[in-house]
Protein backbone atom coordinates (compact mmCIF):
# COMPACT_ATOMS: atom_id res chain seq x y z
CA UNK A 1 0.00 0.00 0.00
CA UNK A 2 1.39 3.57 -0.99
CA UNK A 3 2.67 5.50 1.88
CA UNK A 4 -0.46 8.34 1.27
CA UNK A 5 -3.18 5.69 0.93
CA UNK A 6 -1.62 4.19 4.34
CA UNK A 7 -2.05 7.49 5.98
CA UNK A 8 -5.41 7.95 5.08
CA UNK A 9 -6.21 4.71 5.91
CA UNK A 10 -5.00 5.08 9.50
CA UNK A 11 -6.70 8.49 9.88
CA UNK A 12 -9.96 6.94 8.48
CA UNK A 13 -9.37 4.48 10.80
CA UNK A 14 -8.31 6.45 13.93
CA UNK A 15 -11.74 9.04 13.29
CA UNK A 16 -13.85 5.85 13.23
CA UNK A 17 -12.31 4.65 16.64
CA UNK A 18 -12.59 7.96 18.53
CA UNK A 19 -16.12 8.86 17.05
CA UNK A 20 -18.02 5.30 16.15
CA UNK A 21 -21.37 5.80 17.92
CA UNK A 22 -24.58 6.54 17.47
CA UNK A 23 -27.36 9.05 18.15
CA UNK A 24 -30.20 7.04 18.61
CA UNK A 25 -30.38 6.35 22.09
CA UNK A 26 -31.16 8.67 24.69
CA UNK A 27 -28.96 9.21 27.71
CA UNK A 28 -30.35 9.80 31.61
CA UNK A 29 -30.41 13.45 31.69
CA UNK A 30 -29.92 15.81 34.56
CA UNK A 31 -32.35 17.07 36.14
CA UNK A 32 -33.88 19.38 38.66
CA UNK A 33 -37.01 20.26 40.79
CA UNK A 34 -39.45 20.31 43.97
CA UNK A 35 -42.94 20.62 44.77
CA UNK A 36 -44.98 22.19 47.69
CA UNK A 37 -47.91 20.42 47.15
CA UNK A 38 -49.28 17.65 44.08
CA UNK A 39 -52.60 17.79 42.36
CA UNK A 40 -55.12 15.07 43.59
CA UNK A 41 -56.83 12.64 41.58
CA UNK A 42 -59.15 14.60 39.08
CA UNK A 43 -57.68 17.85 39.34
CA UNK A 44 -58.59 20.00 36.09
CA UNK A 45 -55.12 21.48 34.50
CA UNK A 46 -54.40 23.14 31.34
CA UNK A 47 -51.31 22.06 30.03
CA UNK A 48 -49.64 25.80 27.90
CA UNK A 49 -46.46 26.57 25.95
CA UNK A 50 -45.43 26.81 22.83
CA UNK A 51 -43.82 23.42 21.55
CA UNK A 52 -47.27 20.86 20.71
CA UNK A 53 -44.93 17.78 20.97
CA UNK A 54 -43.27 19.11 24.94
CA UNK A 55 -47.31 19.71 25.39
CA UNK A 56 -48.93 16.82 23.88
CA UNK A 57 -46.58 14.47 26.51
CA UNK A 58 -46.84 16.44 28.83
CA UNK A 59 -50.46 15.70 28.84
CA UNK A 60 -50.05 12.24 28.27
CA UNK A 61 -47.97 11.86 30.85
CA UNK A 62 -50.50 14.12 33.81
CA UNK A 63 -53.63 11.96 32.04
CA UNK A 64 -51.95 8.63 33.07
CA UNK A 65 -51.32 9.92 36.47
CA UNK A 66 -54.97 10.70 36.98
CA UNK A 67 -54.79 14.68 36.13
CA UNK A 68 -58.07 16.09 33.98
CA UNK A 69 -56.33 17.47 31.32
CA UNK A 70 -58.57 20.54 29.78
CA UNK A 71 -58.08 20.73 26.01
CA UNK A 72 -56.03 24.01 24.45
CA UNK A 73 -59.34 24.59 22.04
CA UNK A 74 -61.60 25.39 25.39
CA UNK A 75 -58.99 27.71 26.75
CA UNK A 76 -58.63 29.76 23.43
CA UNK A 77 -62.55 29.46 22.87
CA UNK A 78 -62.84 31.49 26.12
CA UNK A 79 -60.15 34.30 24.84
CA UNK A 80 -61.94 34.76 21.91
CA UNK A 81 -65.44 34.96 23.67
CA UNK A 82 -63.40 37.44 25.88
CA UNK A 83 -61.13 39.62 23.06
CA UNK A 84 -58.05 38.29 24.74
CA UNK A 85 -55.13 36.94 22.83
CA UNK A 86 -53.28 33.80 22.90
CA UNK A 87 -51.90 33.25 20.05
CA UNK A 88 -48.39 32.76 19.37
CA UNK A 89 -45.75 33.61 21.89
CA UNK A 90 -46.76 37.16 22.89
CA UNK A 91 -49.35 36.34 25.47
CA UNK A 92 -49.28 36.84 29.02
CA UNK A 93 -49.43 34.55 31.62
CA UNK A 94 -51.86 35.88 33.23
CA UNK A 95 -54.63 35.81 30.77
CA UNK A 96 -53.95 32.46 30.17
CA UNK A 97 -54.47 31.54 34.04
CA UNK A 98 -57.44 33.52 33.54
CA UNK A 99 -59.20 31.46 31.14
CA UNK A 100 -57.82 28.42 32.76
CA UNK A 101 -60.29 29.69 35.61
CA UNK A 102 -62.97 30.20 33.07
CA UNK A 103 -62.92 26.76 32.02
CA UNK A 104 -63.04 25.30 35.29
CA UNK A 105 -58.85 24.50 35.44
CA UNK A 106 -57.55 24.49 38.87
CA UNK A 107 -53.97 24.36 37.41
CA UNK A 108 -51.96 25.76 34.44
CA UNK A 109 -49.14 23.47 33.38
CA UNK A 110 -46.47 26.10 31.52
CA UNK A 111 -44.37 24.32 29.84
CA UNK A 112 -40.72 25.54 28.06
CA UNK A 113 -38.60 23.78 25.12
CA UNK A 114 -35.34 24.96 24.54
CA UNK A 115 -33.88 23.07 21.39
CA UNK A 116 -30.40 23.11 19.69
CA UNK A 117 -29.78 21.60 16.28
CA UNK A 118 -27.00 20.14 14.51
CA UNK A 119 -25.37 18.14 11.99
CA UNK A 120 -23.50 15.39 13.23
CA UNK A 121 -20.52 12.93 11.67
CA UNK A 122 -21.94 9.79 12.24
CA UNK A 123 -20.11 6.29 12.45
CA UNK A 124 -22.69 4.10 14.52
CA UNK A 125 -23.21 2.32 10.69
CA UNK A 126 -19.51 1.81 10.01
CA UNK A 127 -19.22 4.63 7.07
CA UNK A 128 -19.34 8.37 7.96
CA UNK A 129 -22.73 10.25 7.48
CA UNK A 130 -24.16 13.63 8.38
CA UNK A 131 -27.16 13.24 10.94
CA UNK A 132 -29.15 15.83 12.38
CA UNK A 133 -29.03 15.58 16.02
CA UNK A 134 -30.39 17.37 18.49
CA UNK A 135 -29.97 18.47 22.66
CA UNK A 136 -32.93 20.40 24.45
CA UNK A 137 -33.52 21.10 27.85
CA UNK A 138 -37.81 20.86 29.03
CA UNK A 139 -38.95 22.99 31.74
CA UNK A 140 -42.89 22.66 32.97
CA UNK A 141 -44.01 24.67 36.58
CA UNK A 142 -47.82 23.98 37.86
CA UNK A 143 -49.60 27.29 39.06
CA UNK A 144 -52.58 27.79 40.91
CA UNK A 145 -55.23 29.76 38.87
CA UNK A 146 -56.60 30.99 42.04
CA UNK A 147 -53.45 32.10 44.15
CA UNK A 148 -50.26 32.45 41.66
CA UNK A 149 -48.65 30.19 43.96
CA UNK A 150 -46.02 27.33 41.87
CA UNK A 151 -47.17 24.40 43.43
CA UNK A 152 -44.43 22.34 41.45
CA UNK A 153 -41.26 22.78 39.15
CA UNK A 154 -38.84 20.45 36.80
CA UNK A 155 -36.73 20.79 34.69
CA UNK A 156 -34.69 17.79 32.56
CA UNK A 157 -31.35 19.19 30.21
CA UNK A 158 -30.32 16.58 27.73
CA UNK A 159 -26.39 15.08 28.04
CA UNK A 160 -26.04 13.54 24.67
CA UNK A 161 -27.18 14.45 21.53
CA UNK A 162 -30.18 12.56 20.26
CA UNK A 163 -31.18 11.84 16.67
CA UNK A 164 -35.02 10.93 17.49
CA UNK A 165 -36.86 14.51 18.67
CA UNK A 166 -40.09 12.89 19.29
CA UNK A 167 -38.66 10.42 21.70
CA UNK A 168 -35.70 12.57 23.34
CA UNK A 169 -38.81 15.39 24.21
CA UNK A 170 -40.93 12.95 25.41
CA UNK A 171 -38.57 11.09 27.73
CA UNK A 172 -37.40 14.92 28.74
CA UNK A 173 -40.71 16.15 29.76
CA UNK A 174 -40.82 12.36 32.05
CA UNK A 175 -37.86 12.98 33.57
CA UNK A 176 -38.76 16.13 34.51
CA UNK A 177 -41.65 15.68 36.08
CA UNK A 178 -40.69 12.46 37.48
CA UNK A 179 -38.56 14.77 39.16
CA UNK A 180 -41.03 17.75 40.32
CA UNK A 181 -42.74 15.15 41.35
CA UNK A 182 -40.60 13.33 43.92
CA UNK A 183 -40.39 10.35 41.69
CA UNK A 184 -36.86 10.28 41.10
CA UNK A 185 -33.70 12.64 42.58
CA UNK A 186 -32.51 15.60 40.88
CA UNK A 187 -29.49 15.20 39.23
CA UNK A 188 -27.49 12.90 36.35
CA UNK A 189 -29.12 9.33 38.01
CA UNK A 190 -32.03 7.55 37.70
CA UNK A 191 -33.07 4.19 38.15
CA UNK A 192 -33.20 2.56 34.31
CA UNK A 193 -37.34 1.96 34.28
CA UNK A 194 -38.10 5.25 35.63
CA UNK A 195 -38.97 6.67 32.45
CA UNK A 196 -39.19 3.20 30.07
CA UNK A 197 -38.20 4.73 26.43
CA UNK A 198 -41.28 5.28 23.68
CA UNK A 199 -43.52 5.29 26.71
CA UNK A 200 -43.37 8.50 27.82
CA UNK A 201 -44.56 7.37 31.47
CA UNK A 202 -42.13 6.72 34.36
CA UNK A 203 -43.19 3.60 36.81
CA UNK A 204 -44.30 4.76 40.19
CA UNK A 205 -42.89 1.86 42.11
CA UNK A 206 -39.16 2.62 42.07
CA UNK A 207 -37.21 4.19 44.86
CA UNK A 208 -35.52 7.47 43.88
CA UNK A 209 -31.13 6.54 44.05
CA UNK A 210 -29.40 8.28 46.79
CA UNK A 211 -27.66 11.19 45.39
CA UNK A 212 -24.35 10.46 43.86
CA UNK A 213 -21.55 12.51 41.82
CA UNK A 214 -22.51 13.16 38.21
CA UNK A 215 -19.55 10.80 36.25
CA UNK A 216 -17.42 12.86 34.16
CA UNK A 217 -18.78 13.42 30.72
CA UNK A 218 -16.80 12.84 27.39
CA UNK A 219 -16.79 14.50 24.10
CA UNK A 220 -17.20 11.98 21.39
CA UNK A 221 -19.42 14.24 18.60
CA UNK A 222 -18.10 15.87 15.89
CA UNK A 223 -20.44 18.39 15.34
CA UNK A 224 -21.11 21.57 13.38
CA UNK A 225 -23.48 23.61 15.54
CA UNK A 226 -26.13 25.39 13.76
CA UNK A 227 -29.29 27.85 15.00
CA UNK A 228 -31.64 26.71 17.40
CA UNK A 229 -35.17 27.07 17.15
Amino acid sequence: MKPANLLIYLSLLLLATAGCHGYALIETPTTDGFHSKLPSPYTRAVVWGGRPDTIQSASTWLLKKGVLVVDQTKVLQAAADQKVSLTGYQYLETDVLRMAKLVGARLVVFSNAEVGSWEALDWSSGFPHNRRVYSATVALRAVDVNTGEIEWSGKAQSTERFSNIEEGVSLLTCHALATAWGLRNPGALAPENVCPPGSGLMNTDVTPPKPQAAPASSSREHLTPSMNY
